[in-house]
């Protein structure tokens, strides 16, 4: 009897320390999950700044307009959650009616990427009652509170992302009411940040090739036929040449250019430094034939 007991205490105890365990590799998981997220909140706002403003909420936008119903109600929400001002949805049915809704975010101003987080956890939350195309009023309710009701008829009260965030709950502890976890959000966050810094490097090395390009145009590189007086051997000048060409030792070209000066560079020139066939003085730094 006393042996059943003891074991029986065993039991319990390694029960307990099971579960301490797993309770202990939960929040692990959780706290990693909130520290990636916040890490990949930072380089949303770093990338506004960065990039500015227009790029992230365009890029935001886009991931969320299949989500919002169209272009127009996603810009509202991403402009409405960054500013906190009023935003107006739209929803036309089948019939084409249209029926609108108008909310104020209880958040105030957000950075975009808790703009990003209330909106992926809005969408996941709508996915989890079957609702993925949601209209107007039901992304007023994931968002700020309201009743909906599933393909099923079944009505749900909901409490939303932005109301919950607003009485001071974190963004695990949100997604962990819902039942959800965090790895679908920084997930999609991830894909955002990385699609808005590629492009802010494509920006950069076009920037580069095009400042290449103004200041070789601007210095002067130019391959070609030059002679010693700095003009091509199509024209007439005078000057010095620094350069690559066929140039005579007056600073001619063979062509018969009127230019003199002095040429530092190749070319065929007589001994008396003056070109083969020309009569035209000048001094050639140079041999001769």
């Amino acid at each position: 009897m006393k042996g059943h007991r003891i074991s029986r205490s065993a039991t319990l105890v390694l029960a307990f320390m099971g579960a301490l365990a797993t309770s202990v590799s939960v929040s692990l998981a959780a706290d990693k999950s909130e520290t990636t997220l916040t890490t990949q909140t930072r380089q949303m706002d770093s990338l506004t700044s960065a990039r500015g403003e227009a790029t992230v909420s365009g890029r935001i936008s886009a991931d969320f307009s299949a989500f919002a119903g169209s272009t127009a109600n996603s810009d509202a929400l991403v402009t409405g959650l960054r500013t906190g001002t009023a935003v107006t949805l739209t929803t036309t049915d089948p019939n084409g009616v249209a029926t609108s809704t108008t909310f104020t975010p209880p958040t105030g101003k957000m950075g975009y990427g808790n703009v990003y987080i209330s909106l992926a956890l809005a969408k996941q939350q709508l996915a989890g009652l079957g609702i993925t195309q949601p209209t107007a009023q039901q992304l007023q309710a994931a968002l700020v509170g309201g009743t909906v009701t599933t393909s099923s008829g079944q009505t749900t009260t909901l409490t939303g992302v932005l109301e919950l965030r607003a009485q001071g709950m974190g963004w695990g502890q949100i997604a962990q009411s819902y039942g959800y976890k965090l790895g679908p959000v920084i997930s999609g966050m991830k894909s955002a940040n990385a699609h808005v810094a590629s492009s802010a490097a494509a920006g950069k090395t076009g920037t580069s090739t095009s400042t290449t390009a103004s200041s070789n145009a601007s210095s002067g590189s130019k391959s070609g036929i030059v002679t010693g007086a700095g003009a091509t051997s199509a024209g007439q000048g005078q000057g010095h040449a620094y350069g690559r060409g066929i140039v005579t030792g007056a600073g001619t070209s063979p062509a018969g250019g009127a230019g003199q000066g002095n040429a530092y560079g190749r070319g065929i020139v007589s001994g008396s430094g003056a070109a083969a066939g020309s009569a035209a003085p000048g001094k050639a730094a140079g041999k001769g034939n």
